[in-house]
């Protein structure tokens, strides 16, 4: 025992002894890898602070997985948009049905995300739509050949001037007018007629839409299986589509309208007859069709997609102007004095109400869906963006910016007098942008002048106008309607 306290004692000595040496030594051992640390640290920061450094897209706060921001978006999307924008940005990101949703908000900020990234695909997103409308499960053929081979087609033809001289207005207004004397009879005969507003615009345009661009043969009368469709878009876009009990109506309505569509077609598609008035636009898309070997079901197909992408955005947006010129006298009688004295083409006050109508109005934001990791620049700052993202263009948050427009939740039937204001963009923009947009515009104005010179509209009931609704992405305006609608001959 004594032994080991002696050699106890004895060590700690030597070590007390030895201490300074050994520190000394540790010290001289490490200076050259702590300076060595050091110096690739502070080189390094150096050379990665010439590079943008990559943020994540700023991303709407919620605390319920997988559901996220859905209920709010579909609740009020016009007021959540404008404060996430607010909050987070002009570009953000949030969780909808498990799904990340990247939400653009700016003009040109879609066009520059393609210009720098190829892998935004707008195809996934039409192939969905098309098998919704359809019915046709493999719909990847039908929209790669609308896409590569029509499409070029149609953005010659709906060109601004192509339009002008295609002769689509002219058959427009012939069918319009051919209804609107047909509903002039039957109120001389039975006095003034109520019904939705949404039903008098949506089916007045269904037929001078059809007529337009598919002729007088077109089945007329297959109008209910259309507005069916039209308003159950949401539900056949879902997976329970296709459940037993689900959407049955819809799906029936949609099977009618194939068929409809298929005897339409089918002389001339078998037995090389003729479509009689058939516009340019269908009759060359219905010979790519046969030169791609589409089936003539895949090709009923393609002529319900072009039909309601005809009709859905431009009965939208005229249910919304007339909807504002019924709840704002002063806004009718300006707009019905103008419709005496003026043609449609030559009438700034309509004009600039159709364009206050596309800023505050609402359709479906154009989408891309990410096909590969990526880092894109947005306002000088890199974000990442994780494959299998889908990224909106979604310009309410910039047509309700007051930095843009001064008191943007006010309807201003003269706002756009002032040429220096940015038009609105609600038909997207870039590589894809909606190709029918100056057709549609025109056919706003003919609808709202032609209906003013011919009839009276008052508001039976509150005068108020509807709170948007939606179905999912897709604004679901006809389907918000609120308003009943008399409808008599103008005096």
């Amino acid at each position: 025992m004594a032994t080991l306290l002696r050699d106890t004692v004895s060590f700690s000595k030597q070590f007390n002894d030895a201490f300074p040496t050994i520190i000394f030594s540790a010290a001289l051992c490490t200076f050259p890898a702590v300076i060595s640390y050091l110096f690739l640290t502070y080189y390094g920061h150096g050379r990665e602070s010439k590079k943008p450094s990559v943020l994540p897209i700023p991303a709407v706060e919620s605390w319920i997985p997988w559901i996220g921001k859905s209920v709010q978006l579909m609740r009020d999307p016009l007021t959540f948009i404008v404060e996430s924008r607010r909050k987070y940005g002009p570009l953000f990101e949030m969780t909808t049905w498990g799904s990340k949703l990247i939400v653009a908000t700016d003009p040109g900020m879609l066009m520059s995300l393609e210009h720098q990234c190829k892998d935004l695909n707008p195809s996934t997103s039409r192939v969905d739509a098309f098998r919704a409308l359809t019915g046709i499960h493999d719909s990847e053929r039908m929209t790669e050949v609308m896409g590569t081979r029509i499409m070029p087609v149609s953005s010659k033809i709906l060109s601004p001037s192509g339009t002008l001289k295609s002769g689509l207005m002219e058959t427009f207004n012939e069918r319009l007018m051919y209804n609107f004397d047909a509903l002039t009879a039957e109120l001389k005969a039975n006095g003034p007629k109520t019904m939705r507003l949404s039903d008098f615009i949506s089916y007045h345009l269904f037929c001078a839409s059809t007529n337009s661009l598919f002729g007088p043969t077109f089945p007329f009368d297959s109008y209910p299986h259309f507005a069916i469709i039209s308003s159950s878009i949401q539900i056949l876009h879902s997976p329970m589509a296709n459940w037993p009990f689900v959407a049955r109506k819809a799906r029936r309505a949609r099977a009618s309208m194939i068929d409809a569509l298929i005897k339409y077609t089918e002389d001339w598609w078998h037995n090389g007859g003729q479509i009689e008035g058939v516009s340019q636009l269908v009759g060359q898309s219905l010979i790519i069709m046969k030169e791609e070997n589409l089936s003539i079901e895949e090709a009923a197909g393609s002529l319900l997609i072009s039909l309601w992408g005809a009709l859905f955005n431009v009965s939208a947006m005229t249910y919304w102007l007339t909807a504002n010129l019924l709840v704002d006298e002063k806004i009718y009688t300006n707009l019905r004095e103008e419709a005496v004295d003026k043609h449609y083409m030559e009438a700034p006050l309509l004009e600039s109400a159709a364009l206050e109508t596309l800023r505050t109005g609402s359709v479906p934001p154009p989408t891309r869906s990410v096909d590969a990791d990526a880092e894109i620049v947005v306002d000088g700052k890199r974000y990442f963006f994780e494959k299998g993202s889908r990224i909106i263009s979604e310009m309410s948050g910039y047509h309700y910016n007051p930095d843009v427009y001064a008191d943007p939740h006010s309807f201003k039937l003269e706002r756009f007098f002032d040429e220096s204001l940015p038009r609105p963009k609600p038909f997207g923009e870039g590589h894809h942008f909606c190709r029918g947009m100056h057709l549609a515009k025109l056919e706003i104005k003919s609808f709202i002048s032609h209906t003013l010179k011919h009839f009276d509209l008052k508001v039976v009931g509150s005068k108020e106008l509807p709170k948007l609704k939606r179905a999912g992405l897709i604004p679901d305006v006809l389907g918000s309607d609120n308003i009943t609608l008399e409808v008599s001959l103008r005096n």
